[in-house]
């Protein structure tokens, strides 16, 4: 049985945690108007229908009221609740410190603008020259009407306009040697010009002249040369005509001899014969090679004194006679070489007393070469370099080969009086640091032979230096170059300036 009235309102009171504004009232008597109160559910009168009504979720029962609000201060005493619920003091961003560091970016910013426009402002007084159209170059190749004009842009580097002095030597028939950055070209007149990358500087006919620029070296193989030197450097056999307005060139060869501007000191000069100078020495050999006398001293002393290089050429049809096999070839299955009698003669003896001073290992690799081996002999060098470059021209791929291979009729191997000799694997320059050269370049004279291409000589000879490279011409021309101190160049032009050929 329950212990309350059924005609009596239960009434629900507040407890203790309960604050008076969210307790419910108590109930009013019975038939006094009652004011509803705020989250109490309302009293139906006995026998009318509930319809319930929909309500949002902030009216769904259980879903306390709001708390009051705290009353709000004045902006100037609000605080900011750290999360750790540590009250911390508004910031004020207009403080001094903050106002220091907004006027050194400022300052910093200012710095920055500056140096643009001072950058662009410089960048601007070089457009003129920026805005400079390339040339068209037409290289032609031919004289007169027949010519052929091969076309190509110059290149322009800053101000300077570049063209392509290997393209005109190609043009003009010249000869080109050397490689790894230095190119000489020869007018086949006895003249040269000679350029070497990243210099300002030419050797004209052995004068050194100032170009203004660098040489530029921007293929392998070819060398270029500022416009404006150019146009100055040639005197006669290539005419170079520069249109500004249209920005065209025309290389043109007007000629057949070529011949350039500067022509540097003449020659020697003239020449006072040092009676002494040439005359016998008194020396001795370990063995006895008088049998040998008549080759290393010969009688017709001025006849083995024939100049091959890269700019005097001998026939293909030349073979040299009385050619000799030599007893010294390189033991490895490789064909006997041969020279000339007297040279190969004269070779026999310096061998036997370069073997009696103790060199036992020195021997023969390369000696006399037709002309058709040595046109073998460079095509598969070029097919090889080729095949190994192929996006180089064919142009390109003739000028490497032409700095480790002479091209047919230029290699002195045809005149049967020259050999290449080492106790290498092979010639390399690595030879000069053995005891056997050291006593072939002492000895050699004494037997008629020099050494070829010195190291001090290769801006004269055109080719770097080989120590394995050794020339018959005789002991009293060998003994004379050696006291003057000349290449066999030199030595030529100087019997030429002294009337002794």
């Amino acid at each position: 049985m329950n212990n309350f009235d059924e005609n009596k309102e239960f009434v629900r009171r507040p407890s203790a945690q309960q604050t008076p504004q969210t307790a419910r009232p108590q109930s009013r008597p019975v038939g006094e108007q009652q004011r509803p109160v705020q989250g109490a559910r309302p009293q139906r009168p006995a026998g009318q229908t509930f319809q319930r009504e929909t309500r949002m979720p902030s009216q769904m029962r259980g879903t306390s009221q709001r708390p009051p609000q705290r009353p709000t201060r004045p902006a100037s005493q609000r605080e900011r609740i750290s999360p750790d619920s540590q009250p911390v003091k508004g910031v004020n961003p207009f403080n001094g410190k903050n106002i220091l560091i907004f006027f050194l970016m400022l300052i910093a910013l200012l710095l920055i603008i500056g140096l643009i426009f001072f950058s662009a402002l410089s960048t601007s007084k070089e457009t003129p020259e920026s805005e400079k159209k390339s040339y068209v170059v037409s290289y032609f190749r031919g004289t007169g009407e027949d010519a052929v004009a091969e076309k190509y842009p110059s290149y322009e580097l800053g101000s300077v306009s570049y063209i392509n002095m290997t393209a005109i030597a190609d043009i003009c028939g010249m000869t080109v040697s050397g490689g790894h950055g230095v190119l000489r070209f020869g007018s086949g007149d006895s003249e040269y010009a000679e350029f070497s990358a990243g210099k300002n500087s030419a050797t004209i006919n052995g004068e050194n002249v100032l170009m203004g620029e660098n040489a530029l070296e921007r293929d392998p193989g070819s060398i270029w040369i500022p416009l404006e030197f150019a146009k100055t450097l040639f005197s006669s056999g290539v005419e170079i005509v520069v249109d500004s307005e249209e920005a065209t060139v025309s290389v043109m060869r007007n000629a057949d001899v070529i011949k350039f501007a500067v022509k540097g000191a003449t020659g020697l000069g003239p020449v006072d014969e040092d009676p002494d100078i040439g005359q016998e020495i008194d020396f001795e050999f370990k063995t006895d090679l008088s049998a040998y006398e008549q080759y290393m001293n010969p009688a017709d002393r001025d006849g083995f004194l024939i100049l091959v290089n890269k700019t005097n050429h001998i026939d293909g049809s030349y073979i040299p006679e009385k050619l000799t096999i030599l007893k010294d070839t390189r033991k490895d299955g490789r064909a006997n070489q041969m020279m000339v009698e007297t040279a190969a003669k004269a070779l026999e003896a310096m061998f036997i007393e370069l073997r009696a001073a103790g060199y036992n290992d020195v021997s023969v690799t390369s000696a006399y070469r037709s002309f058709a081996y040595q046109e073998s002999l460079f095509n598969s060098y070029y097919e090889r370099d080729r095949n190994r470059y192929p996006d180089w021209t064919d142009e390109q791929v003739k000028n490497h080969v032409l700095t480790y291979s002479a091209f047919p009729g230029t290699s002195e191997h045809q005149t049967g009086l020259c050999c290449d000799m080492h106790n290498l694997g092979s010639a390399d320059v690595a030879f000069a640091q053995k005891e056997a050269y050291k006593w072939l370049k002492e000895n050699c004279w004494k037997f008629g032979f020099i050494i070829r291409f010195p190291e001090d000589k290769v801006d004269i000879t055109g080719y770097s230096f080989e120590p394995w490279h050794y020339r018959f011409v005789g002991r009293y021309h060998a003994n004379a170059m050696r006291q003057r101190g000349m290449c066999l160049e030199e030595y030529v032009e100087y019997l030429s300036l002294t009337g002794q050929n």
